[in-house]
């Protein structure tokens, strides 16, 4: 198991390595565990452009913003899922991360066992986000014409009503791949992927992917998002 983690404090690479590599442990046990750590985006985008299995970023890098480096981190590694690992909790840039293209948001204040337990659900293709970021989320918008689904029909929705065309695009969408990657990963086109989210949204009664993961997560629908 390949893991990135991008952190100035050098402090916390020994306290993470030790989380990752429990977490290794119990995902990957076969496979050899290879940790980097990097100080800012300078070096993690020297680090080899080999497949990645996990991104863990700090939200403050001394060399550019948290959503920037997303973007640039994205472009290099499209499918490993990227992860904000940040004692900064405010609801407005936990958002933001998530529109630029992060599958989480970990506080690093979490227990060991949650922080784990968080990270786990991110590799099992689900999504993590802390509970005050839900709280702070609001009600999502009415879809435009149909009534949205309701909290306890979105699970089932999820687990059974998606195709499974639909299942794959959601579930890479929420993972926060850009529509390009999710086309070429499952050989169709970005129209075609458009066209899939735009059915899922719909019924959801969200406008975009980071309310989407807001609506799955508010209505603890994560366990069917994460077997899709």
């Amino acid at each position: 198991m390949r893991v990135l983690l991008i952190d100035d404090h050098e402090v916390i690479w020994s306290g993470m390595r030790g989380v990752v590599g429990r977490l290794a442990g119990q995902l990957r046990p076969e496979l050899p565990f290879e940790w980097h750590c990097a100080r800012d985006l300078r070096e993690a985008l020297a680090v080899e452009a080999a497949a990645l299995d996990l991104i863990l970023l700090d939200y403050h890098l001394p060399d550019c913003d948290c959503v920037s480096a997303l973007h640039a981190l994205r472009e290099r590694h499209d499918a490993a899922p990227i992860v904000v690992v940040s004692g900064d909790l405010q609801p407005e840039r936990i958002r933001r991360t998530i529109e630029a293209g992060a599958a989480g948001y970990v506080p690093k204040a979490m227990p060991e066992a949650d922080m784990v337990a968080a990270l786990a659900l991110v590799m099992a293709h689900g999504v993590y986000l802390p509970p005050v970021a839900l709280l702070e989320a609001g009600p999502p918008p009415e879809a435009p014409d149909d009534a949205p689904l309701s909290s306890e029909a979105i699970a089932g929705f999820i687990a059974a009503e998606l195709s499974p065309r639909q299942s794959e695009v959601f579930a890479r969408a929420l993972r926060g791949k850009p529509n390009k990657v999710i086309a070429r990963e499952l050989g169709i086109a970005e129209g075609t992927v458009k066209a899939h989210l735009a059915m899922v949204f719909r019924a959801l009664g969200v406008r975009n992917r980071t309310e989407a993961m807001y609506r799955v997560l508010s209505a603890d629908a994560v366990r069917a998002v994460a077997r899709l």
